[in-house]
């Protein structure tokens, strides 16, 4: 009976420390495991951030100076804080400058409130740049660059 009895013994020692290191190789395993999900959980908010950095840096911003001369010569500027590449006429009706209607169709005829009425007394507004060159497209088609400079003219004739 005592070869039994330490057979016994023998056999659930045996089965116990099978159940133990099948339990520490379940824990490493979902240690490895959570440590694999966290590295991956670490690695997706990096590239979440980067996209965050990377659409920040899409959108800089940019300083635009924009002048009005008025039809009497009274003469005004303003800084236009916009985003780099966003539309001049986006930028004039954010401003007050243009109206919301004028800017959609990218053919200005009031400016600061005044309305130059070509078929009246053949009254428009002269886009110029920094050249003080008249622009070749409208206010709908010119990207504002940090640095650009345009005006307005009232313009007869």
């Amino acid at each position: 009976m005592n070869h039994l009895h330490k057979f016994a013994a023998l056999t659930l020692s045996a089965v116990l420390s099978v159940c133990l290191l099948a339990g520490c190789g379940a824990s490493a395993s979902s240690t490895a495991s959570s440590a694999a999900s966290d590295a991956a959980s670490s690695a997706a908010s990096s590239v979440a951030a980067s996209e965050v950095a990377s659409s920040a840096a899409s959108e800089a911003q940019a300083t635009v100076e924009f002048t009005v001369t008025a039809a009497d010569g009274s003469v005004s500027s303003v800084l236009l804080n916009v985003t780099d590449g966003e539309k001049l006429s986006v930028a004039l009706a954010k401003a007050g400058i243009i109206s919301q209607e004028e800017a959609d169709a990218g053919f200005v005829t009031t400016v600061n409130g005044e309305t130059a009425d070509y078929n009246k007394d053949k009254a428009w507004w002269c886009l110029t740049d920094a050249a003080g060159e008249m622009t070749t497209v409208g206010v709908a088609d010119i990207e504002l660059h940090d640095g650009d400079s345009y005006a307005f003219t009232y313009t007869k004739g």
